[in-house]
């Protein structure tokens, strides 16, 4: 055999194997903090996991902080969606997003919950939102301070929980 034709063979065998690969994406996602907004959504004492997709289901659930002259974070509603947890009962909590990542076309969202303070005397909506790239993921995860919290199977888009 010709050393052409040798080479011919093992690109296609190459392609071949990069285009009949099942594997699927991987890798961090960008986000994005979303910043100026406090919980207007259905107050009960519990933790909810959030996925928004468009400009009126936001304005059902979020609204900007009255009074305050906080500069609120702009969402692209064609390009991208909302992910959030709200913590909603009488402690105040300290959340902050760790990564994101796509995991066999799950999208992982890490982040850190830390009590600030407890057994307070009023209902706290202690709130992560952040903003990332809109995609046909099939699941979303949820990961608490390393432990699975919460997740989305078959995620469509739409608020699932």
């Amino acid at each position: 055999m010709s050393p052409y034709f040798m080479k011919k063979i093992i690109l296609l065998g190459l392609l071949f194997i990069l285009f009949s690969s099942n594997s699927k994406p991987q890798g961090k996602i960008s986000y994005q903090y979303v910043k100026g907004y406090q919980f207007v959504g259905a107050y009960e004492d519990k933790n909810i996991f959030l996925t928004i997709q468009d400009a009126n289901e936001w304005a059902n659930l979020f609204k900007p902080y009255p009074g305050h002259h906080v500069q609120t974070t702009p969402i692209d509603w064609q390009k991208s969606m909302v992910i959030a947890v709200v913590k909603y009962n009488n402690d105040a909590w300290n959340l902050e997003a760790n990564t994101v990542e796509l995991d066999e076309g799950e999208l992982v969202f890490e982040y850190q919950a830390k009590k600030t303070d407890d057994n307070l005397e009023w209902k706290n909506a202690s709130t992560l939102i952040v903003v990332v790239p809109k995609g046909k993921y099939q699941a979303i995860k949820y990961l608490e301070n390393g432990n699975i919290s919460h997740k989305i199977e078959n995620f469509t888009g739409k608020r699932d929980y």
